[in-house]
């Protein structure tokens, strides 16, 4: 019985990451505000949380700052890039839902899927953005790529985010912490999918050393 009141009970550590993740969430929608901030703001709470899924905790809100100041440049142009291509989808799948006979209806379709698509690359890029230094390029190619590679992990975070928002939807207060809670749950998996390429490139790096 004492074991369960013990604060270092696994279950409680597991309770406060819940509570650190409903805060971060709050301080997370105050920097996406300006906008154009949030793609840094998404690439900051990858980094607290990446690094809180792996118990390497530190300072929350300055571990945060931290990031949103040092990704700031490259966060905010891939949220840019994605801004304009979110935008001219949304705008084509207003268009061709009022264009009638089955043309409208499969460009209507074809343009859902397109943003489906669209919406797994924001899921992977700015997590890598937050783990990884490089181009902006390769960021893209990368959160190309991974979803396909890994199609298992992504359908679970999928299926987890869109239960999530659309059940979160019928009690809006309480989507101010949905950004917190998914990121919180994705970085288990992100780990988990950066942990195999980081091996590879220590492979790499020990053969390339021992030549």
């Amino acid at each position: 019985m004492n074991s369960f009141f013990d604060l270092d009970n696994p279950a409680w550590r597991f309770i406060g990451k819940i509570f650190d993740a409903c805060f971060l969430s709050i301080v997370y929608v105050i920097f996406c505000i300006p906008i154009f901030t949030i793609g840094a703001a998404n690439t900051a709470l990858y980094y607290v949380f990446l690094k809180l899924a792996k118990d390497e905790e530190g300072y929350l809100v300055r571990d945060f700052i931290k990031s949103f100041k040092r990704n700031f440049k490259q966060s905010t142009l891939v949220w840019l890039i994605l801004f304009t291509i979110g935008l001219v989808l949304i705008l084509d799948i207003y268009y061709f839902k009022f264009m009638p006979g089955p043309k409208g209806a499969f460009m209507y379709y074809m343009f859902w899927m397109l943003f489906f698509f669209y919406s797994i690359l924001n899921l992977y890029i700015f997590p890598l953005i937050s783990k990884f230094e490089n181009t902006t390029r390769n960021m893209f190619k990368f959160s190309f790529a991974m979803p396909i590679k890994h199609f298992g992990w992504t359908t679970l975070m999928v299926v987890f985010n869109t239960v999530v928002i659309l059940s979160a939807i019928r009690i809006p207060p309480i989507l101010i912490f949905v950004p917190g809670i998914l990121a919180f749950f994705n970085s288990y998996i992100f780990n988990h999918i950066f942990d195999i390429y980081i091996r590879k490139m220590q492979e790499v790096n020990s053969i390339e050393e021992d030549k």
